[in-house]
C-alpha cells in the first residue's frame, strides 16, 4: 500500500485538512490541532507532543475500520513495551486511563481515519484523572510502526481482524452500561460482524452500535 505523509505545524484539525485533499493513502500529521474533536464532536485537546493524524484510505471494512485502527495502535505500542487495551468502541486505555481515540468519516469510496495518541504532550489538570500520556515515546518513532501495523491489519479478513480485536480488548466479560438516549446495563459478551457490542441483559442478548460505554466493575 505505502503512505505519503504530509506534515503541518498547526491546523484546525487533521480531519478538516484531509477532507480538502481526499487522495488515497495520504496521511496528514500535525504538531498541534487548534480545534480538534473526537467522537460525537467532543473537544480533543491536542497540543504539541502528541501524535495527531488522519489517514485517507480505501477499505471494504468500513463497519469495523475504527476497531482495526484500535488494534493497530495497541499492536504498535506493544513494540515499544507498552501494554494497552481497547475499550469499545474506539478508546485506547493504559493504566485505566484514556491514552488515545479514533474516529472515522466515510467520503464516497474513501475513509478518513483520525487517530490521536497522547505522547509527550501535556495533559490538562482538569482531565488528569481520566487521561494519560506516554512521554517516553516519540511521535516520529511511533508513526511508521503504526502505519505498518495498520497496513498489515487491513490485509486480513473481517473475521481475522475481529479476532485480533478480541485479543486486545478490555471490554468483553465485564459488566458495563451503555448510554445512547437510554441507559442499558449488562455483561459485554462479544462483538458482532458489524463491530457492534453484544450485551447480555437479564438473559437476553442485545446488539449496540453507538453509545458511551462505562465499566461498572
Amino acid at each position: 500500500m505505502g503512505f505519503h505523509v504530509i506534515h503541518f505545524i498547526s491546523v484546525t484539525s487533521t480531519q478538516e485538512i484531509a477532507r480538502g485533499i481526499m487522495k488515497e493513502n495520504v496521511v496528514i500529521v500535525a504538531d498541534e490541532q487548534r480545534y480538534s474533536y473526537g467522537r460525537r464532536g467532543r473537544t480533543w485537546y491536542s497540543p504539541p507532543g502528541g501524535l495527531w493524524m488522519s489517514l485517507i484510505i480505501r477499505s471494504n471494512l468500513w463497519e469495523i475500520i475504527t476497531l482495526a485502527a484500535s488494534v493497530a495502535v495497541v499492536m504498535a505500542l506493544e513494540k515499544f513495551g507498552i501494554q494497552s487495551g481497547i475499550k469499545w468502541p474506539n478508546d485506547i486505555i493504559y493504566n485505566e486511563k484514556k491514552l488515545g481515540g479514533i474516529i472515522a468519516e466515510k467520503k464516497g469510496e474513501l475513509v478518513i481515519l483520525g487517530i490521536g495518541i497522547n505522547l509527550k504532550n501535556e495533559i490538562p489538570p482538569e482531565i488528569e484523572d481520566v487521561a494519560i500520556n506516554l512521554p517516553q515515546i516519540d511521535r516520529d518513532a511511533l508513526l511508521p510502526v503504526l502505519l505498518e501495523c495498520l497496513e498489515n491489519l487491513l490485509s486480513l479478513s473481517k473475521d481475522e481482524l475481529l479476532n485480533e480485536w478480541r485479543k486486545r480488548n478490555i471490554t468483553l466479560g465485564r459488566r458495563v452500561c451503555i448510554e445512547n438516549g437510554e441507559k442499558v446495563c449488562g455483561v459485554a459478551k462479544d462483538i458482532d460482524e458489524h463491530g457492534g457490542i453484544i450485551l447480555e441483559i437479564e438473559g437476553e442478548r442485545r446488539h449496540f452500535y453507538t453509545g458511551d460505554l462505562r465499566f461498572m466493575d
